[in-house]
């Protein structure tokens, strides 16, 4: 199996990076809230880290990695144990927030039952119930890295709305309320993009085709880099 380890570091002062020298560069995550790109910061060298932020709160450094994809795999663990698991999805980021979610990845077989299987693990393991989210980095090698573990319906996830008979929300429901677990089937392969801050005002002032699919979030504020709603095109 393709799956790899990564080096890190539990990081609380700047002492902690000098010791850790060997793992620059890479990239120091605060602890909590550390999502689309906040409370995260590219270290090269020593200098780079400042005093105020290694005394406000932990962190953690991992060593870079040379990636070539992300992926997504999207699973509903069911309370009899049964699973239902979709497709992969591919991620492409920009400015460290998901841009695109594509189905179908461009990956290999092998990959894409490696992924499966460690996300089966990985929910058995916690006796999670409900849907849940494993990220997947893979490298220049083809080695598969866990980079994150979200034990709810995920934004890559959004594309399951319109591409397949059973969403992952509605899985999400039919597993803690113990209904049944509908065989997934895919209707169509398709791409999901993030509508981030102003560019939400674009697409309410503009028409959709057939295949085309706008969710607008309703938020209150429009705020920058803030997800405001997403855009589907089924293909």
């Amino acid at each position: 199996m393709g799956i790899a380890t990564t080096s890190y570091a539990f990081i609380k002062s700047k002492q902690d990076v000098q010791k850790n020298i060997d793992l620059l560069p890479g990239i120091l995550k605060t602890c909590t809230l550390g999502y689309d790109g906040k409370g995260q910061f590219v270290i090269k060298s020593l200098e780079d880290v400042k005093d105020e932020w290694c005394f406000t709160d932990d962190y953690i450094l991992e060593k870079f990695i040379n990636l070539k994809q992300e992926i997504s795999i999207i699973i509903t663990r069911y309370q009899d144990g049964s699973f239902s698991i979709f497709e992969p999805f591919e991620n492409i980021h920009k400015d460290q927030i998901l841009n695109t979610s594509t189905i179908p990845a461009n990956i290999s077989v092998e990959i894409k039952k490696d992924a499966e299987f460690i996300s089966k693990k990985i929910s058995e393991k916690l006796q999670y119930i409900g849907t849940m989210c494993v990220e997947f980095f893979i490298d220049q090698d083809n080695k598969l890295y866990v980079n994150e573990i979200a034990p709810r319906v995920h934004n890559s996830g959004h594309l399951t709305i319109n591409t397949y008979n059973i969403s992952q929300f509605e899985n999400h429901v039919r597993a803690i309320c113990n209904l049944e677990n509908v065989p997934l089937k895919k209707i169509s392969n398709g791409i999901m993009t993030n509508i981030i801050g102003d560019d939400i005002t674009k697409y309410r002032s503009r028409s959709f085709g057939k295949n085309e699919f706008f969710f607008d979030y309703l938020k209150r504020n429009i705020k920058h880099k803030r997800k405001m709603g997403h855009f589907t095109v089924l293909k």
